[in-house]
């Protein structure tokens, strides 16, 4: 019996330590006996990587209604990259240091030296997971808990036709874990989003055209043809815009019902919070002139899009502004690469 394909697990954090180290902690009682675990760390202005080295050694321990604390899996054996060396599949030396640990006892803890948003602080981890010859690699959101076989119902559906290119599963809400978050989702391009299943629709893996970054397998081979997350985004779509490529390049995107995590949606950004109005509303319109071929549809987006959005940004008061600056700022990319200067 061939030894199960290795799952390199990327969980990139920025402020939010304590989040990331339940999911670590979670990750802990994962029964795949192949896989490891990165965290980029977005250049954390919290002591973010101090605080999860604290929990390495055991000097911090976790509250969770999911996950009880087991001070036997401590201490946690870590090595640090700095984003470049990590890029390059990080030093021989390091890693000998973690070879043969097993998996629920090491960790590879990269530091970003600027925060490159959700978008580069995954590829960062990519990176270094195709130089350290990953045969999957896994997006795993850091405010997310796991259930132990999560990653072998990904993985038995992945394997099982050479046509699948990623896989993701259920999702419940952290807060409310039996109200599903996420369910299997297809793209919506007149709205320019991903759309949510909510409901048991299909109860055995099943092919969707769209799965949240919140948690995605993806096979190693597809970043050959396909390439890394569109860093523009920074935050929201990319994971839209990644799923769009992966099928144009005639890969199957399925979706895993037996594969189960509980989110605490919102808790990295706020689901109205700034940043999220501003990349959402500048990040949908980016995706539709970059993906959707027929005219007739960018035209009716923008007929959708427009009015709805300017509806939004009266109903949310002074938060409204980042709505208008983020639609503003990508009308203004795209004249730039419209008008592109002629002055290098």
């Amino acid at each position: 019996m061939s030894y199960p394909p290795s799952v390199f697990i990327i969980i990139v954090n920025y402020n939010g330590w304590k989040d990331t180290i339940e999911c670590l902690e979670s990750l802990q009682n994962v029964t795949y006996p192949n896989y490891r675990i990165i965290v980029v760390d977005n250049n954390s202005t919290n002591s973010s990587l101090e605080y999860i080295k604290k929990w390495c050694i055991g000097s911090i321990k976790v509250s969770s209604n999911f996950v009880k604390y087991n001070p036997d899996n401590k201490p946690v054996f870590y090595i640090e990259y700095d984003s470049e060396t990590a890029k390059s599949g990080g030093t021989t030396e390091k890693e000998g240091y973690i070879a043969g640990v097993t998996p629920n006892r090491s960790l590879v803890l990269i530091k970003s030296e600027k925060n490159l948003g959700f978008s580069g602080g995954n590829n960062i981890g990519i990176r270094y997971s195709l130089n350290r010859n990953a045969e999957y690699i896994l997006l795993l959101n850091n405010d997310t808990v796991v259930t132990c076989d999560f990653i072998e119902r990904l993985v038995e559906a992945a394997e099982s036709n050479d046509r699948v290119g990623a896989v993701g599963g259920k999702i419940f809400y952290y807060n409310k874990p039996n109200t599903i978050a996420f369910a299997g989702g297809k793209v919506d391009e007149i709205r320019g989003n991903g759309y949510h299943f909510t409901d048991d629709r299909f109860r055995k893996p099943s092919p969707v055209t769209f799965l949240t970054g919140c948690l995605l397998l993806i096979k190693a081979e597809v970043f050959d043809q396909v390439g890394l997350l569109d860093e523009y985004y920074f935050l929201y779509v990319e994971d839209l815009d990644f799923c769009f490529r992966v099928q144009k390049y005639g890969y199957l995107l399925v979706y895993v019902p037996d594969s189960i995590i509980y989110h605490k949606e919102g808790s990295s950004t706020g689901r109205l919070s700034p940043l999220s109005l501003y990349y959402s509303s500048r990040n949908r319109p980016y995706f539709v002139h970059k993906n959707v071929e027929k005219h007739f549809k960018v035209i009716l987006f923008w007929m959708f899009y427009l009015p709805t959005r300017l509806l939004r940004s009266i109903q949310y008061g002074k938060k409204g502004r980042y709505i208008i600056k983020g639609i503003v700022d990508f009308v203004v990319f795209k004249i730039r690469n419209y008008f592109p200067s002629k002055t290098s």
